[in-house]
């Protein structure tokens, strides 16, 4: 797999997850929207609900899919005071190549 259509999938597959958080945000009404009194208030820094975080098989088929490789183990791992899903995958190449998920963003590294 080139280069420029890899980055072509991933501009692809970011752009699909846009669209569908566009529709979902469309679909709220705007009484809720306006009034956020309804909705429990978040404090700065407290912590996403575990329920709101990407779960450890839903990241390894992220990374798999955005790699093309075949992982060869998932783990979960605490970085400082925060917690992160370190996944090892064979790339066609034949290196393995470590790949870090943020469970709340999504953002691999």
């Amino acid at each position: 797999m080139t280069a420029s259509s890899l980055l072509r999938r991933r501009v692809t597959r970011f752009l699909g997850r846009v669209l569908v958080v566009a529709a979902v945000l469309a679909g709220l009404p705007a009484a809720g929207l306006a009034n956020p009194t309804h909705a429990p208030a978040m404090q700065p820094g407290q912590l996403i609900p575990a329920s709101d975080r990407m779960s450890l098989s839903q990241a390894t088929r992220m990374v798999r899919e955005e790699t093309g490789g075949r992982v060869l183990s998932a783990e979960e791992v605490q970085r400082g005071n925060r917690t992160v899903y370190r996944i090892r995958v064979l790339m066609g190449e034949g290196r393995v190549r470590v790949v870090e998920v943020d469970p709340r963003s999504g953002r691999m590294r």
